[in-house]
Order: structure tokens, then sequence, then C-alpha cells
């Protein structure tokens, strides 16, 4: 009787899980449209650029110390 009252308490705990809504994360968070650009075959020596859009979706400030290109 007692293991069948858990296991019902489980289930409903799982169904009833997927329903609540889930809690906001504080703290900054970084959102970005793109995460990488290829620029295909480009001749040593010719400059090329591309502009990454991004923005603070969180609760907090986001700050950028710095940027490593790979």
């Amino acid at each position: 009787m007692k293991n069948g009252l858990a296991v019902m308490a489980v289930l409903i705990f799982v169904v009833f899980a997927g329903v609540l809504p889930a809690q906001e994360v504080k703290g900054p968070r970084i959102e970005a449209k793109e995460v990488r650009y290829d620029f295909g075959k480009v001749v040593q020596g010719t400059l090329v650029s591309h502009v990454f859009e991004v923005r603070d979706a969180g609760s907090e400030p986001l700050v950028i110390d710095r940027v490593v290109p790979s």
C-alpha cells in the first residue's frame, strides 16, 4: 500500500513538474542572433569584418572583458 502511494506521488510530481513555470535565472545573460560566421576563402592580406549583434537578456549588466577570435 505504501509503495503504491509513493509511486502515485512520484507520478503526480512528474506530471505537474512540466506544468509549473521555470524559475527565471538572475544575472547577466548574453543572447546573439548568430555565434559563427564563415568568410569562406579569403586571399591573404585582405581585410574582412563582420558585426555580431549581442544583447544582455538578463536582469543585471553584462560585462564583456575580452573577445578571442578563432
